[in-house]
């Protein structure tokens, strides 16, 4: 049986469990029918479209995919003001950071 999913880029991942090991078994609890389906004289396909936004989603992971892992340059300046001394941390900044990603996360913090 052959699968075709329009909206994606042939390079794209396959789906995880996807033949990594054998096909997939139903969850707990279902199972599958033991007939076979009725044949319509059309090639067994399965056709699955994605939606704008997942489209959109999938280019926007490939064009983060090729971006540095970290600014070299940020990095470099950081390096050098630690070593001549003159790197100050601002710890009501760093507090302030450290809150609003934990907020975003959805982690409650005691007060």
């Amino acid at each position: 049986m052959a699968s075709e999913i329009n909206g994606l880029p042939p390079s794209a991942p396959a789906l995880p469990g996807a033949g990594e090991h054998g096909p997939l078994k139903p969850a707990a609890g279902r199972s599958e029918p033991d007939a076979e389906p009725a044949r319509t004289g059309r090639a067994d396909t399965d056709t699955v479209s994605l939606t704008g936004a997942a489209a959109r989603l999938r280019a926007l992971e490939a064009r983060l995919a090729q971006l540095p892992d970290t600014d070299v340059r940020r990095v470099e300046a950081i390096r050098q003001a630690v070593a001549e001394g003159s790197y100050r941390v601002d710890p009501e900044r760093v507090a302030e950071r450290l809150l609003a990603f934990e907020s975003m996360l959805g982690i409650r913090t005691k007060k």
